[in-house]
């Protein structure tokens, strides 16, 4: 008898253990992302965790740092590096970080339609994970942000002219919009990072910007605007990349299902790709039906004039920022995908 007790007890030891070395087992991928966790990409971000630990047994999941809580986009690039973070989600802002040609999808008046986005990406596509690839990230997606609209308070913006004096905001590291701005002359844009910029709405020193209305709304910013342009000026992308180290320590199933799993995130019928692109068309009729809103319908000359100032600002940015020839590409898919 003392002897079966015995024998139970150290198969129950035994199985304990093996469920201890199993829970200590598990590989916690940790992915930072300006996104909040009850936004469109962030249900779809835990859709993907449910994913992979689906297709591994449990073996990988993943830790979600929500609201930029890992820092600004930078610094989350920093921490890839460092090992700190396996993953981030990026605005083409952050992604420029890691090598500044992955902003030039964001070229100004280049890029407007969805149809030029997709277009675009399947044009320069091998060289943008080249150049990820080259500094040891892996792209997991390209996602996309939203339509860029002007939003302004107090004011309307229907001419380049009409944002001088005014303080529009920019990325601290955002080269584009900065270019946009002096080429214009006499405007003042307000750089900060993400999450600076409302309180800075609320205090007078941001008037206003261009962003993308599912991004204003999640962001708590929409509120804050009575003016907006019905004009698309720029298409707002990103992409979650991760480290190659933080992949290549995993066992060859386990970063393949990753990888796929990463794939399909973006291009399932629920994935981010027609998620954020509807829910960012029903942001916008959103903003535009409310009420002590007032919306610009720009005309022929508006338009006209945007484009000289778009175009000289593309040139300056071929000149010394970009890859001429890498412009001249995107400008021409672009072009002849409206």
């Amino acid at each position: 008898m003392i002897r079966k007790v015995l024998v139970g007890v150290s198969a129950a030891a035994a199985l304990l253990a093996l469920s201890a070395g199993s829970a200590q087992a598990q590989t916690k991928l940790k992915i930072g992302t300006p996104a909040a966790p009850e936004s469109p990409w962030g249900q779809v971000f835990k859709t993907w965790k449910k994913a992979v630990e689906a297709k591994t047994n449990n073996a990988v999941s993943f830790d979600f740092f929500f609201n930029s809580t890992q820092g600004t986009e930078s610094t989350m690039v920093d921490k890839m590096k460092a090992g700190q973070l396996d993953g981030a989600a990026l605005t083409s802002v952050g992604l420029g970080k890691i090598d500044k040609r992955l902003l030039a999808i964001q070229v100004p008046g280049a890029v407007r339609s969805w149809k030029a986005v997709d277009a675009v990406r399947a044009a320069i596509g091998p060289e943008y994970d080249k150049f990820l690839t080259d500094k040891k990230f892996v792209p997991i997606a390209y996602a996309d942000v939203g339509q860029a609209h002007f939003l302004s308070k107090g004011f309307a913006v229907h001419q380049p002219d009409d944002l001088k004096g005014k303080s529009p905001w920019v990325y601290s590291e955002d080269p584009i919009l900065k270019t946009v701005y002096a080429k214009i002359g006499g405007v003042n844009p307000f750089p900060a990072e993400l999450m600076s910029v409302l309180p800075n709405i609320d205090n007078g020193k941001i008037n206003c910007l261009s962003i993308g209305a599912l991004a204003a709304e999640m962001l708590q910013w929409n509120s804050k605007f009575d003016n907006a342009v019905d004009q698309v000026n720029a298409i707002l992308v990103g992409g979650l990349v991760m480290s190659t180290d933080s992949l290549d320590k995993l066992p060859g199933d386990q970063k393949a299902a990753v990888l796929d799993t990463g794939k399909s995130m973006v291009t399932a019928a629920t994935g981010l790709k027609n998620r954020i692109r509807n829910e960012d068309a029903a942001a916008w009729n959103r903003f535009k039906s409310r009420t002590g809103v007032t919306i610009y319908a720009p005309t022929a000359d508006d338009i006209a004039k945007w484009e000289v100032v778009f175009k000289a600002s593309r040139d300056a940015l071929k000149a010394g920022t970009f890859d001429p020839g890498l412009v001249s590409k995107i400008e021409s898919v672009g072009a002849a995908n409206k």
